[in-house]
């Protein structure tokens, strides 16, 4: 059980007080897994949108909600582009600054389907790689396009000289380019480029298909005559590595706001109160049996509170208001990338806080296990 306190709001900052009439700390690990068993409370507050995630965790110590958060952001695993083969790019960005912006395009594919990288031999297979491919172009105008003399002496376009390309790649490279005002002939590269290539039975493992999770996500311009040709190696990786292998946009947390009122406030004083305080956290309620007022300020929604002390600018407000943090009250908020569910990283980062507490229980145990010197 966490010790008991407040973080009291006052005008030069936060103030903790201590809850004297709360519970010790225990002694016995026993006894604390079962006061944490019986206290812990997760509700969801809000999701927005399918990435998005909002959680309530009561009753529970700042370094739990801290190392959810930290695995979360480094430790969860997921695949993305780690090898870039380039065939061809006459393009005006660099290799490596090219295979760069490949690496952040989040890929829609769940990382427990593949192997991690074995760490003594690391040579890609079908059961831990998967392989895309990159062919375009921008081609010239008509008169001035290049072509080459095959053995027929026909004239053929460049676009067609690989006939090993897939049609998939070959109806990529012939794509017209985008006509702009400003920039005729510029053809923009972007993340649907990419072509999934499948490799041993993963088309029958991954029916839907590998893709970017976002098509519209602009890698490159090209201009007339220059092309990109590459392939590209994903894996599965952790955030700690690379923040390319990071599965969430955002994952953080506050503490939950109390609000008091000490006093009833009335009229025009109550109109500035829900003017200066963010929307939705105090609202007026018309008053009808007390002669002579017209409203009063109500606390609607504390969780809307972002802990703004425009209020005691105002005395009489800041007399009549006491704002403060509860030290054992959470909210959590979670921004998935797209390529889990945020309530499946939640459980994914639980299993492997559980698993890492196994280990040092283990740990703990084969220490004690060992001779004294």
């Amino acid at each position: 059980m966490v010790a008991g306190g407040v973080y009291v709001v006052k005008e030069s900052g936060l103030e903790f007080q201590q809850n004297h009439q709360s519970d010790e700390s225990p002694v016995s690990s026993d006894v604390y897994l079962k006061q944490f068993r019986d206290g812990f409370e997760m509700r969801i507050l809000e999701q927005n949108s399918p990435n998005e995630l909002v959680l309530e965790l009561l009753h529970v110590d700042t370094s739990f909600v801290n190392a959810l958060r930290r695995i979360l952001l480094a430790e969860v695993p997921t695949v993305a582009l780690e090898n870039i083969f380039m065939w061809n790019n006459t393009s005006i960005i660099h290799d490596e600054v090219l295979a760069h912006r490949l690496g952040l395009i989040p890929l829609n594919i769940d990382a427990r389907l593949l192997e991690a990288p074995d760490e003594e031999d690391d040579s890609p297979t079908d059961r831990n790689t998967v392989v895309f491919r990159m062919m375009v172009k921008c081609t010239k105008p008509p008169k001035e396009e290049d072509t080459f003399m095959s053995d027929d002496d026909e004239e053929t376009p460049v676009a067609g000289a690989d006939t090993n390309m897939s049609p998939q790649a070959a109806a990529a490279a012939s794509r017209p380019p985008i006509l702009s005002q400003d920039r005729p002939y510029t053809k923009h590269v972007y993340s649907r480029d990419l072509e999934w290539v499948p490799q041993g039975d993963q088309a029958t493992r991954f029916p839907q298909g590998i893709r970017p999770i976002h098509d519209d996500i602009l890698i490159a311009k090209l201009r007339p005559g220059q092309a990109i040709e590459l392939e590209a190696h994903g894996r599965v990786g952790i955030g700690k590595d690379h923040a390319k292998y990071s599965p969430v946009a955002t994952a953080s947390y506050r503490l939950m706001p109390r609000i008091e009122l000490l006093e009833d406030i009335y009229d025009e004083l109550a109109e500035e109160l829900v003017h200066v305080y963010e929307p939705g956290v105090f609202d007026l309620m018309p008053v009808t049996d007390i002669p002579g007022r017209r409203c009063k300020a109500v606390l609607v929604n504390p969780y809307a509170c972002t802990m703004s002390r425009n209020y005691m600018r105002n005395p009489l407000l800041k007399k009549a208001i006491a704002m403060s943090r509860i030290s054992d009250h959470f909210i959590f908020s979670i921004e998935s990338i797209g390529m889990y569910n945020p309530a499946v990283l939640v459980a994914e980062a639980l299993r492997l806080l559980q698993r890492k507490c196994t280990r040092l229980m283990d740990l703990i145990d084969e220490s004690q296990d060992q001779p004294v010197a």
